[in-house]
């Protein structure tokens, strides 16, 4: 037997946690496994050896190519979070409808129970730590840091130690950060002339359907349990529609947190967080900062444009027809330009809440001195409610720029999912590198390596 280095080669994974035996010319004779495993040491590989790859190789009971030596992956910590009494609403609903097509699940995320003052409605739930991996060198790979988060009361709650607890009776709105209570409008029926358009400080229920031309804003979430036309939806919360939308390429559902419906045909959706569809996404323009998820009944996006700065799941692109569809990935020019906006947002917040805490302090400090006029009693309160509110904005702000941050750090690894089908005529883009399908492919996930698009099975 000749030299090893002359019969054999180690070639290690670009991430440094695999080192497999490969055969570089043919070999003849008997190789000791004692002489394998300080062949693999020679080469710098000191952790997870697999001895006994190795022995089996030697023995003859398996050929080349073998793994010789696999690394430890790290285990990333897992952020710091805010449960609330919406997951519980939602984890109820997945053990009752786990394998059907979604309307259930609907339905129950769109029934919330109301709550009353003093309910415990939320509570942070603590950082786990992560565990560092190692390579087959030997080196320390480092576990992604967890996030913290404080916990902030939002609208008509306070926090007590780690729970969040309502100060009035009404109906929860979640955001990603902060969890608010609000009063609710509802109404038992369609939308119509005798009930006009909805513009409420709080959340909206309604029991019926919107139809065309009519409009409902509100502060806090929208529950639809009939079907949206072409009218004009506009949510600080998020947004649930039960029956799904038929917008005929007119009107608009704009929200700063989530969508989740059961099908779009020709609608427009800008949404700050996730778009969750049950089955279908038609020939609409679909906007998510968030993930875009269109997998659990049919599961299918044709015609139009949908864009995520996060991720798409989807079990089929395009059509047997060839109908022009895009996925868009990665962060937009409207993300780019909302990014934008916060930052300036941020940077007068800051000002103001420091021009207001100088006028309070100075107010409350004259104050202890004399008795306040009239006039300096109404300007500070006045102040009081004006530092609030810059405040509010202020963490509104960061929040924002926290997900913006989390979008751009995450371009890298963001990826579009095919469960089912992917069929020609189909573009995906991500960032200012386009992928055109030609031939359909199934079950396979895409993602932007350097500058390339790549794809793999599932």
């Amino acid at each position: 037997m000749g030299d090893l280095h002359d019969l054999l080669e180690v070639e290690v994974s670009k991430d440094h946690l695999l080192a497999v035996l490969k055969e570089r010319q043919p070999l003849m004779g008997e190789i000791k496994a004692d002489s394998l495993c300080d062949f693999i040491s020679e080469h710098g590989i000191t952790y997870g050896i697999l001895e006994d790859e190795l022995h089996k190789f030697a023995a003859g009971k398996i050929s080349l190519p073998v793994v010789a030596a696999r690394g430890k992956e790290p285990v990333h910590g897992r952020d710091a979070y805010i449960w609330s009494l919406l997951d519980e609403t939602a984890d109820r609903a997945a053990q009752l409808n786990e394998k059907s097509e979604g309307e259930v699940n609907l339905k129950k995320v769109i029934d919330i129970p109301q709550v009353n003052a003093g309910a415990v409605i939320g509570r942070k739930i603590e950082a786990e730590p992560g565990t560092n991996g190692l390579t087959v060198y030997g080196e320390t790979i480092t576990a992604k840091k967890p996030r913290d988060i404080t916990l902030r009361p939002g609208k008509n709650t306070r926090i007590e130690g780690s729970e969040i607890i309502s100060s009035i009776n009404g109906q929860l709105s979640v955001a990603p950060k902060v969890i608010h209570v609000y009063p609710v409008y509802e109404v038992n029926g369609d939308l119509n002339m005798k009930t006009g358009n909805i513009d409420f400080v709080g959340n909206v229920v309604v029991r019926g359907n919107v139809p065309s031309g009519f409009s409902i804003k509100a502060i806090g979430d929208i529950r639809i349990y009939g079907t949206v036309e072409a009218a004009d939806i506009q949510s600080e919360g998020s947004v649930f529609i039960h029956q799904g939308v038929v917008a005929q390429n007119a009107g608009l559902i704009k929200v700063k947190g989530d969508v989740r419906t059961s099908f779009l045909n020709q609608a427009t959706i800008e949404a700050g967080g996730d778009v969750h569809i049950t089955t279908s996404i038609l020939h609409s323009q679909v906007d998510a900062r968030g993930f875009v998820f269109c997998k659990e009944g049919r599961g299918n996006i044709v015609g139009g444009s949908v864009s995520s700065g996060k991720g798409i799941e989807v079990n089929e692109a395009g059509n047997h027809m060839s109908t022009p569809t895009a996925l868009y990935l990665g962060s937009s020019a409207k993300t780019t330009a909302a990014e934008k906006k916060y930052r300036i947002q941020l940077n007068d917040s800051q000002q103001e809440c420091q021009k207001l805490a100088k006028l309070l302090k100075r107010l409350t400090e004259k104050g202890k001195g004399s008795p306040l006029s009239p006039k300096e009693k109404v300007m500070l309160l006045r102040v009081r409610n004006s530092l609030i509110q810059a405040n509010e904005k202020l963490n509104e702000a960061k929040d924002q720029l926290l997900d913006f941050q989390e979008i751009f750090d995450g371009e890298t690894d963001t990826k579009i999912r095919i469960y089912q089908s992917v069929y020609p005529n189909t573009d995906l883009h991500f960032g200012k590198y386009v992928k055109k399908i030609t031939t359909a492919h199934q079950h396979v996930q895409f993602r932007k390596e350097r500058s390339e698009i790549k794809f793999e099975a599932l």
